[in-house]
């Protein structure tokens, strides 16, 4: 990576570590945190305001996804804590001082190619672990991958037979669908 040229931006989770060793590897490199990651952690530390349908979560996601302007979302977050009387959550204190990390309002000046999450990644990832058990020797690493493709390749193959076979069916028998 000596003389490559560097990435304008790069996700991450909120690790610190990692944090602090892009900045120190990649000054010029604007990092921000990874949007999934800040809402799994919103659902572990909010658990019950985010059930289902609550006023609470519509609120929240509207926030978290939907405002645009610095002063919007500052606004908004002010508004729906002082509604619901969550003025000392540690969780909410935490993201509205980390905002400029990971709320969409701050992503304004940074290209990211309409990326905000680690999510694609992470699940290639789940997928992975779900197949070479952690510590595993570099061979049966490669062994379990190749078995993992097939498998995928297999399950694709096996779709694209079952669609092919079962014939197309058509909801309104309209030309636009025949022609799709």
């Amino acid at each position: 990576m000596i003389g490559a040229p560097q990435p304008r931006t790069i996700l991450i989770d909120q690790a610190r570590a990692m944090e602090v060793a892009i900045e120190d590897a990649m000054p010029h490199t604007t990092h921000r945190w990874c949007k999934w990651h800040v809402l799994k952690k919103a659902k572990e530390c909010l658990g019950p305001l985010l059930g289902k349908g609550s006023e609470f979560k519509q609120e929240f996601n509207k926030m978290v996804h939907h405002m645009v302007s610095e002063k919007e979302f500052e606004d908004g977050l002010a508004c729906m804590v002082q509604k619901h009387g969550l003025q000392n959550n540690v969780f909410l204190t935490q993201i509205y001082e980390t905002r400029m990390k990971w709320a969409k309002p701050y992503f304004m000046d940074v290209f990211c190619a309409k990326m905000t999450s680690t999510q694609r990644s992470e699940s290639a990832n789940h997928l992975l672990k779900g197949y070479v058990p952690p510590g595993s020797l570099m061979h049966l690493f490669v062994r379990q991958y190749e078995k993992m493709q097939f498998d995928r390749d297999s399950e694709e193959s096996y779709q694209e037979k079952r669609t092919k076979l079962g014939g197309v069916v058509l909801a309104q028998n309209l030309p636009i669908e025949i022609h799709a």
